[in-house]
């Protein structure tokens, strides 16, 4: 696996867990596997990749919010 190959799972790794498709301790798991790491290690990049995963989701809703608002205000406007 080339390494962006195993920034690619990892990011994947996170979402599941964020969305509850993984357990932590198998993400974990996976991940020390992966990257040859410590469990401790493996934890923190887990962490991090569902934080990102996290952000990301909450970036497109917050996008989406500002979009209905807008086609609200344009639809009043011209309303």
């Amino acid at each position: 696996m080339t390494k962006a190959e195993r920034a690619l799972a990892i990011e994947r790794v996170g979402y599941t867990v964020w969305r509850g498709g993984m357990l932590m301790d198998a993400a974990i798991w996976f991940v020390s596997g992966l990257y040859k790491v410590k469990w401790s290690e493996a934890e923190r990049m887990v962490h991090d990749a569902m934080a990102k995963a996290m952000t990301d989701e909450l970036d497109k809703v917050i996008a989406k919010i500002g979009e209905t608002h807008e086609h609200e205000a344009d639809e009043h406007h011209h309303g």
